[in-house]
């Protein structure tokens, strides 16, 4: 498995009950970081708020999802 900055493959490959996956980082975000991840036959896009100290409104994926 690829080892990707603030994304646990192993993990999500287990929630996702696949098999091993691989991944990039979708090179020119700004804010939440994009992922491009995949088993060999799906493909999927993840997002994820960046890493670090963020305030608690900023970079709100809950509220995006609910909008």
């Amino acid at each position: 498995m690829t080892e990707l900055p603030g994304l646990d493959l192993g993990a999500l490959a287990t929630h996702l009950g696949t098999g091993p996956l691989t991944g990039e980082l979708f090179p020119g975000g700004r804010s939440n970081l994009t992922y491009r991840v995949t088993d060999g036959t799906q493909r999927w896009v993840l997002r994820r708020p960046p890493l670090g100290h963020v305030l608690a409104t900023a970079h709100d994926m809950a509220r995006e999802f609910r909008v």
